[in-house]
């Protein structure tokens, strides 16, 4: 159970590392290029997903898994988590009449919850058993 709740806390804080790099990234580009809103959240979003899939893999999960093997996976997780989102979203204001706010933040829960069953089941929790030496 310590390694679950370690790899929880762990993926929490790549959450949060991803998330102020993203914004860092779409207001800097912004700021410093002039980018425009949609292209700049683009690149924001692409930088944060590529810091939360290097420290997950690596700090989070350790895994020793080559990236052509799992990088597919976690985007594929990823996008299922955040289409569960957008599903509460949506679900939660149209048929239970909640307030958005309170939405997104529900939306954001099972956002977490889905990315990080699915990154520590499906996508990094495949490695390949140590060989004994004989």
């Amino acid at each position: 159970m310590t390694a679950l709740i370690d790899q929880a806390i762990r993926f929490a804080a790549v959450g949060a590392a991803n998330t102020a790099i993203g914004l860092l990234a779409i207001y800097g580009t912004m700021y410093l290029f002039g980018t425009d809103p949609i292209t700049a959240n683009a690149i924001g979003y692409a930088i944060g997903m590529a810091c939360s899939f290097t420290l997950n893999r690596s700090w989070t999960f350790a895994s020793r898994q080559p990236v052509a093997r799992v990088l597919p996976r976690f985007l594929l997780v990823v996008a299922a988590a955040y289409l569960l989102n957008l599903a509460t979203v949506v679900g939660v204001i149209s048929q239970a009449h909640m307030n958005p706010y309170l939405a997104q933040a529900l939306g954001v829960a099972v956002y977490t919850a889905v990315a990080f069953i699915g990154c520590r089941v499906f996508v990094f929790g495949h490695e390949a058993p140590m060989r004994s030496a004989r």
